[in-house]
């Protein structure tokens, strides 16, 4: 799929925001990324082009079933990567995001989802070894 940066970014904010609220505004897109409401309508209109969003997003910005399937695979993309750069790299929560931003629009896709991977396993072997160690603690070991 070939989506710019900036609507990576729209798309993580607009995903994010649909788990948090039932109805997404370009307003609340405005003031989670930072941006002007004229710069949130322009992204719409290039995002509709696209068939990221459906057409009519006066009311609450609604993703196509195209939109809502690259908005999943980035959330869960985005994830792993923020995870990598704040639990395993131990950045602030500040830069761990705007890490994970710059990483999965700035890298290729595969290499992407090769850090998740990586990711994912290091973060589900640190997890057995947490139970691992309360089981032994417990056990009176």
């Amino acid at each position: 799929m070939n989506i710019c940066a900036g609507q990576y970014r729209y798309l993580l904010c607009i995903h994010r925001l649909q788990q948090e609220h039932r109805r997404v505004r370009c307003v609340d897109i405005a003031a989670e990324l930072g941006v002007s409401r004229p710069s949130v309508s322009k992204m719409m209109k290039c995002m509709v082009r696209t068939d990221l969003v459906e057409p009519d997003y006066s009311e609450a910005v609604c993703l196509t079933a195209k939109g809502q399937q690259a908005a999943a695979l980035l959330g869960e993309n985005y994830d792993l990567t923020y995870a990598f750069f704040r639990r395993i790299l131990r950045l602030s929560p500040a830069e761990a995001k705007e890490h994970a931003f710059q990483f999965i629009t700035d890298f290729p896709p595969s290499t992407v989802k090769k850090l998740a991977g990586i990711t994912s396993r290091s973060l589900e072997l640190a997890r057995k070894r947490t139970l691992a160690e309360k089981s032994e603690e417990a056990a009176g070991g």
